[in-house]
């Protein structure tokens, strides 16, 4: 329990407190609680690892981190993925979110959790707790009349629609075939395959119900889609992803092929996808770029020791992290091709950053010299900038689904 001087109170929500932080959440995003939105949230919602924020005794706040993982280069750790962030209009710009943020770290911290996540609803709020954007992705608009593959498929696989209860098993088997091998992928809780499932109808946005769909190859299945029609005339993708480029392939063709439909809108892709080289006519493929999963590095030396590195380097880092002082201060990073570690020191620092920034860096979504060169970190020594970033490399982007 946190409790401040200006009488504002963050604790633990308590059971019977879930309609009511429901409401206080959706308020806050200019929403009106439902019966049905409630039901989803018993679903997805873990009461112990949610917190409010009262003012004399009333809810005026909310936030959740529901235990995710995820993978990071050499294996994966535990990851909180920060939602429901809300603070009712009638106290914005007073101390809540700040309050709430703190509360959380410290939560996160006492939990021996290295690595939080988050995604942004805006991109402005979140650098100052210490948060960088670690992954990007594209928004992808294909007109069906433009489509068209390059080459003529070979596949002899077949596609089948597939019942909601059945996604719960199915979908996850085969996602976890691909989780190993994208560094930013997630490994889901529990309640999140049922409520992709569950399909509720605020999920929706005036769009269909989802339909769902399995790619049968040679081995069994090899990929699926799921996805809603949007104005009896779109096809929005929500999910699609393959255990195999070529299941990915026969996937897209597939979405691009539905009768009576116009286009396809895929939001989230990854921006290093293999599509654009498939088409016959990439420049007919709509891409806007956009930040995606946001981190935050609890404990640097930890999460800097936990991940694994393309190549030998040994650098010292200096780190501004005034949200969490117990991240301030230098560090030195020594990494080989097996292990790492990142221990305090006294030595002059090689690179100076800021705790955001070295987040930006973590899953290899960013560079260090993209960042000096917009004045975000500082080299001290020349040639650190280059060691460190070779070190970090991965060999392909990051990139997070979400649904």
């Amino acid at each position: 329990m946190t409790n401040t001087d200006s009488g504002l109170e963050i604790r633990p929500l308590r059971d019977g407190e879930l309609n009511a932080w429901v409401r206080t959440s959706a308020r806050a995003f200019g929403e009106h609680p439902t019966a049905a939105l409630e039901a989803y949230n018993r679903l997805v919602v873990e009461i112990d690892r949610s917190i409010a924020a009262y003012s004399d005794g009333v809810m005026i706040g909310t936030a959740t981190a529901a235990p995710f993982g995820l993978t990071i280069p050499g294996g994966q750790v535990p990851l909180p993925l920060v939602d429901f962030v809300a603070v009712q209009p009638t106290h914005r710009r007073s101390g809540v979110l700040r309050a709430m943020m703190a509360h959380q770290m410290a939560e996160f911290r006492q939990r021996g959790e290295i690595i939080a996540g988050l995604f942004a609803s805006e991109s402005s709020i979140y650098r100052r707790f210490g948060y960088g954007i670690a992954t990007w992705c594209e928004n992808w608009t294909m007109p069906r009349e433009h489509s068209a593959f390059a080459e003529t498929s070979t596949a002899r696989g077949s596609f089948r629609f597939v019942e909601p209860n059945e996604v719960v098993t199915r979908w996850p088997r085969i996602y976890e075939v691909q989780q190993p091998n994208r560094v930013g992928l997630f490994s889901f809780p529990g309640p999140f395959w049922p409520a992709l499932a569950a399909d509720p109808e605020h999920e929706r946005q005036g769009a269909s119900a989802l339909f769902h769909v399995v790619y049968e190859g040679e081995t069994g299945d090899e990929g699926f889609v799921t996805y809603r029609v949007r104005n009896e005339s779109q096809i929005l993708v929500a999910m699609l992803l393959g255990t195999t480029e070529k299941a990915e392939a026969e996937l897209w063709r597939f979405c691009f092929g539905i009768d009576l439909m116009t286009s396809t809108f895929a939001p989230g892709r990854p921006v290093d996808d293999p599509l654009p080289w498939l088409l016959k006519d990439p420049r007919r493929l709509t891409r806007s770029v956009r930040d995606q999963l946001w981190l935050r590095l609890v404990d640097v030396q930890a999460a800097l020791s936990a991940r694994g590195y393309a190549s030998e380097c040994g650098v010292v880092l200096n780190v501004h992290d005034t949200f969490c002082p117990w991240n301030e201060g230098r560090f030195v990073l020594e990494t080989g091709l097996d292990d790492a570690n990142c221990k305090s020191t006294t030595r002059s620092a090689d690179l100076e950053l800021s705790a955001s920034d070295l987040a930006s860096v973590y899953l290899g979504g960013t560079t260090l010299a993209t960042l000096e060169r917009a004045g975000r970190v500082d080299e001290h020594r020349t040639g650190a900038l280059r060691e460190l970033d070779r070190a970090l490399a991965t060999e392909r982007r990051p990139w997070t689904v979400i649904f």
